[in-house]
């Protein structure tokens, strides 16, 4: 049972409720490391490309951002257009801060990467302030402190901090305006009042949840002034609280008015109100079956620990606003109450976007907050209750210093003042709330290098994750050699992302066209083979010139016109990642989760793919110096009848590879693996391949996690996952003897997880069995802990 509410502490000069030097100095020093663990986690790669996933909406919002600078429009429309776009274009599902605050950082600093991500990094380093002020001034430093660490060891938030999107602007400016709300009640001082209306003004131009935290607040705000007794909460400053309702109302209307005015004139409005009727869809199912399937999600983005210490803050906060009757207790409740809106309302979106609900992490902090306070006034009661009857009396003199609005209230003898407590309890109950903390920290530490590795997908419910990073490379290296203003055409394959077009520099995409069937097309024609049919490679190769960097092929008449500075034969001409470990500033600032990249001319690659498609093939002069070198080499001695070369360059590569040893029933065998760790870890199978797949046979790799991590308390991810990607040159087109690598980027989930390889049939038809291993149909190829 919670204690009867308490008079109101003393305040200091400056109107905040009176600590001891030490809990002071204690709760600034936690926030201050709070606050630069977060600045440096949100800050990592901030210089890197723009890769795929969620994080590749970011590139959006340059892509929109340089749209209104360049053709000086206020819309967003995100997509590089050759003249200027009507306002049909606009994209109209959401307010339009983050697009204006986004251009308004590329008109100073110019179009850089950095940009996409900058307004996001500097929001997510106020954040832990903005909460360590709410708390101090609602409870005592210790609170603030305590709302400041719970905020920044969440994997969600740490996993998000650098999203220039939606909910790091929402919490950020909100906060500022709940903080503003907070001192303004506490000191009727315009320039808090000013700081709240501003903050929940720039929330409510980020993101639609805002309106119902503010919409919350002013509710809330009214009952509390004008509908119930002063004799509740206390009495107010008349006038300046009801010149901050008035002006916070008149703000959420304007701004209602400005974005229906806007979409109206757009004629998007019923666009944006299908958007949100499908964003809502599947509220039929129950609650209780959605959350069960989003289980694995929720665990990773929050911890099974912080769940639990949420659910009992939200028991707690209630009951102190009903027994306490104070009225800023109110806060996190209302911010639970969004978060909970825009998770469940929306339940598409959540479906599909796992930071849908990031909010909760500001509900998380500032119920830390609440525990903390509470848990100091139990343990000093605690204290009080073992010391002799005559020490009441210090007590019942604080209570006697209990500020002007509680100046009719009896000061309940057994509650000590808050103000009159000494460091020792705050102190203790912090120490206590760090410890859970910590454990939530074991598990937000792997999950925030699994977002960065994965684009902020995560498991992707078991879909293929590719980053993007070797082809964001290839479009950099070509965008440059393509003459100015040469249009640029995709296959499907590419699975176009904005980060894609973002790194083409600006210029107009047009993603998802068939190939060309006659004439070369005008600007430059981009195909990902690995997700291209074989027949349609066969036949761009046979008809056009092609740059082929890595599985990335590039063809058309801009492409043609590099000739007259890259001279070369007609037919396929080949180049090769160069990859390297970034060094440690590279690797902070630029890439963590990813080599550093360079694109040289590749001779073997050049032969190996003119071999495959028909071309006149000329055999390297140099010797082969790497694996893939040597694995080339081996195939052109089989190519030219040299058995002897051959099996010297196959001995020699089978020494370099862990063996595997598995035979598939059609010939093919899995010779042995080699496995790279590092920024980007890599996994290469070598294979021997028995001869042409069947049309429908590809290789696959998938993992599963058997088993969670040691000291983790967020359960091992169910999911089968596929891992590998296609080969570049289609199984179809393999050759009997002829020896193949699969590089396969490992992107290693929390726990133990184990990898498997399979020839598998992905349409119809019967996939080759293994026929040395029992008949399984997969054979374990890697094992990480």
């Amino acid at each position: 049972m919670l204690l009867p509410r308490p008079a109101s502490r003393p305040l200091d000069l400056n109107g905040l409720p009176a600590a001891s030097r030490l809990e002071a100095r204690a709760a600034l020093a936690i926030t201050a490391i709070a606050t630069a663990w977060f600045a440096l986690a949100a800050a990592w790669e901030m210089f890197g490309p723009i890769l795929a996933g969620h994080y590749a909406s970011s590139a959006s919002v340059g892509i929109i951002a340089e749209n209104m600078l360049r053709w000086k429009i206020a819309g967003p429309v995100w997509e590089y257009t050759a003249s200027q776009p009507p306002p049909e274009m606009y994209y109209c599902h959401h307010p339009w801060g983050i697009f204006w605050t986004t251009a308004a950082f590329m008109k100073v600093f110019g179009r850089h990467d950095v940009i996409c991500r900058l307004p996001a990094v500097l929001l997510s380093a106020a954040t832990p302030p903005l909460l360590h002020a709410i708390g101090r001034s609602v409870y005592r430093p210790a609170a603030g402190a305590a709302a400041a660490a719970s905020f920044v060891v969440l994997p969600i938030t740490l996993s998000f901090a650098n999203f220039n999107a939606l909910e790091v602007p929402v919490m950020a400016w909100t906060l500022l305006g709940l903080w503003g709300y907070v001192r303004m009640t506490q000191t009727s001082r315009r320039r808090y009042l000013a700081a709240s209306a501003l903050g929940l003004a720039l929330g409510m131009n980020a993101d639609w949840p805002a309106f119902v935290l503010t919409g919350g607040l002013l509710v809330f705000g009214a009952i509390r002034a004008y509908l119930l007794p002063k004799r509740v909460f206390g009495p107010v400053h008349a006038r300046r609280y009801a010149q901050w309702w008035v002006l916070t109302a008149f703000l959420a209307a304007l701004t209602v008015a400005l974005y229906v005015a806007l979409f109206h004139h757009a004629g998007k409005l019923g666009d944006l109100l299908g958007s949100y009727g499908l964003r809502s869809s599947g509220n039929a199912e129950p609650l209780s079956k959605v959350l069960a399937s989003r289980r694995y999600w929720i665990e990773l983005s929050f911890t099974p620990v912080a769940i639990a210490a949420g659910k009992l803050a939200a028991l707690v906060c209630a009951a102190r606003l009903v027994l306490l009757r104070r009225e800023h207790d109110a806060l996190p409740l209302l911010y639970l109450a969004t978060a909970t809106v825009q998770y469940v309302v929306f339940r598409q979106g959540a479906d599909i976007h796992i930071f849908w609900p990031h909010y909760f992490g500001a509900y998380f902090a500032l119920a830390g907050a609440a525990l903390v306070e509470t848990a100091a006034a139990l343990i000093e009661r605690a204290a009080a209750a073992r010391r002799a009857p005559g020490n009441a009396a210090p007590i019942e003199r604080a209570a006697a210093g209990r500020a002007p609005d509680d100046a009719a209230r009896p000061a309940p003898a057994a509650w000590p003042a808050p103000g009159a407590l000494p460091a020792w309890p705050a102190l203790a109950a912090l120490a206590l709330w760090l410890a859970p903390l910590a454990a939530v920290l074991r598990d937000g530490l792997p999950a925030l290098r699994y977002a960065r590795e994965t684009g902020g997908r995560f498991n992707e419910r078991g879909h293929l994750i590719d980053s993007d990073g070797a082809k964001t490379a290839f479009l950099r290296w070509l965008a440059p050699r393509l003459p100015a203003g040469a249009p640029v055409e995709m296959h499907e394959g590419m699975k176009a992302t904005w980060a894609q077009v973002w790194a083409l520099g600006g210029r107009v995409v047009t993603p998802a066209r068939p190939a060309p069937k006659q004439e070369p097309p005008r600007g430059a024609y981009l195909v990902d083979t690995r997700f291209m049919l074989d027949r349609d490679q066969a036949s761009l190769a046979r008809r056009f010139d092609i740059k082929a960097v890595g599985p990335f092929w590039a063809l058309g008449a801009a492409v043609d016109a590099q000739a007259a500075v890259d001279p070369r034969a007609p037919g396929i001409e080949a180049f090769s990642f160069r990859e390297r470990e970034p060094g440690l500033l590279a690797w902070y600032l630029v890439s963590g989760t990813e080599p550093e990249r360079e694109i040289a001319p590749d001779p073997f690659l050049t032969w190996e793919l003119r071999a495959h498609f028909g071309q006149p093939a000329e055999p390297p002069a140099g010797a082969p110096e790497t694996l893939e070198e040597k694995r080339i080499a081996h195939n052109i001695a089989l190519a030219a009848g040299d058995g002897a070369r051959a099996a010297a360059l196959l001995a020699e590569i089978s020494a370099a590879l862990a063996p595997v040893g598995a035979r598939f029933d059609d010939g093919t065998e899995l010779l042995g693996t080699t496995f790279h760790e590092g920024a980007r870890s890599l996994l290469t199978i070598f294979v021997r391949a028995g001869g042409p797949a069947a049309s429908d046979v590809a290789l696959t790799v998938r993992s599963r996690v058997v088993e969670r991590a040691p000291l983790s308390t967020t359960m091992a991810d169910p999911i089968y996952r596929d891992v590998g990607l296609p080969t570049a040159i289609s199984p179809q087109r393999w050759r009997a003897g002829f020896l193949y690598a699969d590089p396969v980027p490992i992107r290693k989930r929390p726990g133990t997880e184990v990898f498997w390889a399979s020839l598998r049939a992905r349409d119809r038809g019967r996939a080759p069995a293994l026929v040395d291993r029992g008949g399984a149909s997969e054979v374990e190829v890697l094992r990480l802990r």
